[in-house]
């Protein structure tokens, strides 16, 4: 009989309904190694500090965790070590000599922003700034500086020692090449979109046309631009409603823009809206846009976005705030086939996925 190869995943939580896409990342991974990779023996280890990462996010993202999906792991030698973020596999560099000398290291970088855009994200991302003023703002300013070295350095230790890095789009396969990674150690796997996604055949009528965002209001995510885009539509007809972390921007001045925070049945949500807007400027690959398409919604992008093509195609996409004022008020996403949009989700099924990560695992344990 054929020897399982022993897998541990690590990663800050295994907490399903997070809010985080790394979590989330992290859930549907290990759920879908244990349903179809016959081959491989998936374990999941939670850090020893989740317990303040789960409180901080109750209060930041106004999430509801589960418990975890309990640590697997309680003593063996993995063959392999997946850390499912750099920050994790630089928070736990210790546990290969702990656990096994030879154990192989992978790591999932979704995107290098944090070397390519230091200027524009940081710890500020997740801050109200309405209630951080004067005085307060130096503080900020200073830790967020401190944050942009140690991911900066974090991130190119990772590279550096990582044995195999398994990244969600070729953008950021290219980037790591530039950076001096050799091609063979590097796998271009995308995120997996999870089967519960899927258009509700009974919808409620509604008065209203729902134009909808799901994000954590981090720089990248642009969602100023929206708001603005929005306040310029003149019809009362329509309704902005928006999701996720804590709201850092003002809209008393318009009542129909409606603020709904985090919700635990995105399903539910996604199909409440008539369109999906996401005009980041980058993406490691962008799992709400692929989600909206799985519950064939159609979905508006940013032009000049920087998101992998499979998440970008068969989306309307605007130019500037003026463009993106037009397309709300006349409708324009009519014209995406949302069947094309459907079929773009089919390489992001969970058994499609889990064959390719299981294909890593044998390659990376092949290499010296």
């Amino acid at each position: 009989m054929k020897k399982k190869i022993n897998v541990l995943l690590v990663s800050v939580s295994f907490a399903p309904r997070s809010g985080l896409g790394i979590i989330e990342h992290g859930v549907l991974f290990y759920k879908g190694l244990k349903k179809y990779a016959k081959n491989i023996d998936a374990k999941a280890y939670s850090l020893s500090n989740k317990q303040l990462f789960d409180r901080i996010n109750k209060t930041s993202r106004a999430a509801t965790l589960d418990q975890d999906l309990a640590d697997s792991w309680k003593k063996g030698k993995p063959d392999i070590i997946h850390y499912m973020s750099p920050g994790v596999f630089i928070s736990s560099l210790v546990l290969k000599p702990v656990f096994n000398i030879r154990s192989k290291q992978i790591v999932s970088v979704h995107d290098l922003d944090m070397l390519k855009k230091i200027p524009k994200i940081g710890i500020d991302n997740y801050i109200n700034k309405a209630t951080v003023k004067g005085y307060m703002s130096i503080p900020v300013k200073a830790m967020n500086r401190f944050v942009h070295a140690m991911e900066k350095r974090g991130m190119l230790l990772t590279i550096k020692k990582a044995d195999h890095i398994l990244c969600v789009s070729e953008d950021t396969r290219r980037d790591l090449i530039n950076l001096g990674v050799e091609p063979y150690r590097i796998s271009v796997i995308y995120n997996i979109v999870g089967k519960n996604f899927k258009r509700l055949r009974k919808k409620h009528k509604k008065d209203k046309i729902i134009i909808g965002h799901l994000s954590s209001y981090a720089y990248n995510k642009n969602v100023e631009v929206l708001i603005k885009a929005f306040k310029k539509v003149k019809s009362d007809k329509f309704e902005l409603h928006l999701y996720g972390a804590k709201l850092p921007f003002e809209i008393s001045d318009d009542k129909r823009i409606k603020y709904f925070g985090y919700t635990d049945n995105t399903v539910k949500m996604y199909n409440s809206f008539d369109v999906f807007v996401f005009p980041s400027l980058w993406e490691g690959f962008g799992m709400p846009v692929m989600e909206a398409k799985r519950c064939k919604v159609p979905v508006i992008t940013y032009k000049k976005g920087e998101l992998p093509d499979i998440v970008k195609r068969n989306t309307l996409q605007f130019k500037n705030q003026e463009d993106l004022t037009n397309m709300i008020e006349n409708m324009r996403w009519k014209r995406i086939d949302l069947s094309k949009a459907y079929n773009d989700t089919k390489e992001c099924e969970e058994k499609v996925i889990i064959k390719k990560i299981e294909d890593m695992y044998k390659k990376a344990m092949e290499e010296k």
